[in-house]
């Protein structure tokens, strides 16, 4: 199958499931990580990893990265993706997981992004800027998804939302 096919021919059931599966293969073989420092869990950094080495399982003709800086526009290459806040002003950032092809740009190349908490990190505005990184994402820079998972101290407690292109969007709610 020609691998530009691959992103358009993967319906959004399909990507639902493959991200349930990774969610429930983290929770079953990483569960001591969401026990650690009295039922804290560990760093939500070392979480998102973990998420991420099972993501790539699941999308093996993507590459799984964290997002870097390898954006360019108008010939200039940026720190990050520039991202208009609400105020008004333009931030370069960066989303927790990307899911593309290396070396092709726009829409061949940018499937799904991820922005990730966890259940005692969630703090409004912290949320806010991760929604809007997402809306952002899908609708101007190509990404087909854009998943805001927060991860709950157990799956059963795991909400997501997912923006997608043209305005798509699915209100936050229970994984399972």
């Amino acid at each position: 199958m020609n691998p530009d096919m691959v992103a358009e021919q993967t319906t959004l059931l399909e990507v639902k499931s493959k991200v349930i599966s990774v969610l429930q293969k983290l929770y079953r073989n990483d569960a001591i990580l969401f026990e650690r420092n009295n039922r804290k869990g560990l760093c939500e950094r070392a979480l998102v990893f973990r998420f991420g080495l099972y993501l790539q399982g699941a999308f093996p003709d993507y590459f799984v990265d964290c997002d870097f800086n390898s954006h360019s526009r108008d010939g200039r290459t940026f720190s990050g993706k520039p991202i208009p806040n609400r105020d008004g002003t333009t931030t370069d950032r960066f989303v927790d997981i990307i899911v593309h092809k290396r070396g092709l740009s726009g829409l061949d190349s940018d499937f799904i992004c991820f922005e990730i908490k966890k259940w005692n990190n969630t703090n409004t505005k912290a949320a806010e800027k991760d929604q809007n990184n997402l809306r952002i994402l899908t609708s101007e820079y190509g990404y087909k998804y854009g998943f805001y998972l927060i991860l709950g101290r157990s799956l059963n407690s795991t909400q997501w939302a997912i923006y997608g292109r043209n305005g798509y969007f699915e209100p936050k709610r229970a994984v399972l």
